[in-house]
């Protein structure tokens, strides 16, 4: 009878491992798209122009200027085997905003129109896993694509070589290669926090991006996700082109698990 027992449970957590070893071999997708309002923080310069231009917008303005001129678009699609898989992330922003540059002891007022795309391939490997969430470790490749234009019209004529009026567009793609870590944690009443940070270097000196996110889970397969992003990037070329600054702004969209 203690032999037949020790046997039914010897056979019960084979079936079990066998069950976790099935999953694990299961691919498992998740994706989701989002609509993102952007604000702009830090300098700019063209190659033409000896000063460059800043923007400073703080936290309670992503919230106020939820207006057409700031909102963008981001998606991420994340691909799971086991442990091992793939993330894809992109984000493409626009906006137009005031900047000023110094000059004769003032600030002269200028306008800056803003589009940067930016994408992720990484990948991602599962760190920390329970039932509740997980702590992945991220490795990949960013690349961005920014144009900028600048204008101005001073009301005299200023210090050479700087010129008393200018509106021109200059575009530059670099790539960084980025590490860091993102992960979630499951709650009882089917909310989730989660997030990542992320920070490297490559054509530019510095490329951070931080996400904070809150979640409902509607179902097993469909969420509602609301969170604020910091995407910054420090580059320069070598003919004058600078875009130091970071894109900020909340995000809201709907995740779907398949």
């Amino acid at each position: 009878m203690e032999t037949r027992s020790w046997l039914g449970l010897m056979a019960l957590v084979a079936g079990a491992a066998q069950a976790q070893a099935a999953d694990d071999d299961r691919w498992a997708y998740r994706a989701a798209p989002y609509v993102w309002s952007t604000s702009f923080d830090g300098s700019v310069a063209h190659a033409q122009l000896p000063l460059g231009f800043r923007a400073d917008n703080n936290f309670g303005d992503a919230w106020k200027d939820l207006d057409v001129d700031r909102i963008g678009g981001m998606g991420a699609f994340e691909a799971r085997k086991g442990r091992h898989g793939l993330l894809v992330d992109g984000l493409y922003a626009r906006l137009s905003t005031a900047v000023q540059a110094p000059q004769m002891g003032a600030q002269l007022p200028a306008r800056l129109k803003l589009r940067a795309a930016t994408g992720l391939v990484a990948y991602r490997y599962g760190w920390l896993e329970d039932a509740s969430g997980h702590l992945d470790l991220v490795a990949g490749a960013r690349a961005w694509s920014v144009r900028t234009r600048i204008a101005y019209a001073a009301p005299i004529p200023l210090p050479p070589p700087m010129p008393q009026q200018y509106s021109g567009q200059q575009k530059a793609d670099w790539v960084d290669l980025q590490v860091g870590v993102k992960g979630r944690r499951a709650f009882a009443n089917r909310t989730f926090l989660g997030g990542w940070a992320l920070a490297g270097r490559g054509e530019s000196d510095l490329s951070t991006d931080v996400m904070l996110l809150a979640g409902y889970a509607f179902n097993d397969r469909t969420s509602l996700v609301a969170g604020y992003r910091w995407l910054s990037s420090d580059y320069a070329s070598s003919n004058g082109f600078s875009f130091d600054t970071t894109l900020n702004g909340p995000g809201l969209g709907l995740e779907h698990q398949f």
